[in-house]
């Protein structure tokens, strides 16, 4: 494995942040200058989205957390602490269960606690019709077909800045307040490349809330509860908390009002994330 694509602000015990799909690091930067003071953090691009190269084989739980490994080994950075948000929250996830001996401590943001969807249209828009039909052909006929999909929709087109408009439905869509944080992660998406399709198709086929039962290391998940912004989702989301309180799991729970972005809310809790990455006991957080 290779070519891997990070930006690293501040100084200290290292973090990895990992980006939602079709996000760069740049996702994490407003996390990252909070944390800079104490903590190294690793800004990285997902293989195959953004400016990381891509997986080019069928891609399971255990590719995604060998290439964390590779990237932690290779910079002899030691055990380290994880964020991962939606799809970098997956990989971040695979990484914990299956290299607990180094993860210190791990960071799921709105992420671990429910399954992806079977059919994900929201997250994907039309391209989410065919994602479960690509995921099948993929697994049965292996990446080959996966690269000659990726040659039609791969495009050496830069990427333009998001228009005003787009910009304010996509905050009202997510519930967010429009911030210049969020524009320049808006203005800089991940481009699909070269083995793009193999992370996305390998999360699809991941059963999350199965790995998160696995948990080994403290992990703080901090969840959007979706009341008042989607109905639906808040019901998802409360029945999905409740199961995995059921367990005894190393997981403290923060409920945030608000939709997937939960880093992104002016509410985030980042003293409380702070307590945790300095392994300071939390208690009282729902």
């Amino acid at each position: 494995m290779g070519g891997y694509y990070a930006e690293v602000i501040g100084s200290g015990t290292p973090i990895l942040f990992l980006p939602a799909g079709g996000f760069t690091g740049e996702e994490g930067r407003s996390l990252a200058e909070k944390l800079r003071d104490d903590f190294e953090v690793h800004l990285l691009d997902l293989p195959g989205f953004g400016r990381s190269e891509g997986i080019r084989q069928v891609v399971d739980a255990k590719q995604m957390a060998d290439w964390v490994n590779d990237y932690v080994v290779t910079h002899r950075l030691g055990s380290v602490h994880v964020i991962g948000h939606s799809l970098g929250g997956a990989v971040a996830l695979a990484f914990a269960v299956h290299y607990p001996e180094q993860v210190k401590r791990l960071v799921l943001l709105d992420q671990g606690h429910k399954a992806f969807p079977r059919v994900p249209l929201k997250e994907y828009g039309i391209f989410g019709l065919l994602v479960p039909l690509l995921s099948g052909i993929s697994r049965l006929l292996g990446p080959r077909v996966v690269e000659r999909i990726e040659r039609k929709m791969v495009s050496d087109e830069r990427a333009q800045p998001i228009s005003d408009e787009r910009f304010q439905m996509f905050c009202t869509k997510t519930g967010l307040t429009e911030r210049d944080e969020i524009r320049r992660a808006l203005d800089a998406p991940a481009k699909l490349g070269q083995g793009g399709l193999n992370l996305l198709f390998g999360f699809y086929r991941l059963d999350v809330p199965t790995f998160t039962r696995s948990l080994q290391v403290p992990t703080l998940l901090v969840y959007g509860d979706f009341i008042g912004l989607d109905d639906k989702e808040a019901r998802l989301t409360q029945s999905a908390i409740l199961d995995l309180r059921e367990h005894e799991l190393p997981i403290t729970y923060i409920r945030m009002t608000g939709g997937h972005f939960v880093h992104w809310n002016p509410a985030f809790p980042i003293e409380q994330v702070l307590q945790f990455l300095h392994s300071q006991k939390i208690s009282g957080l729902r």
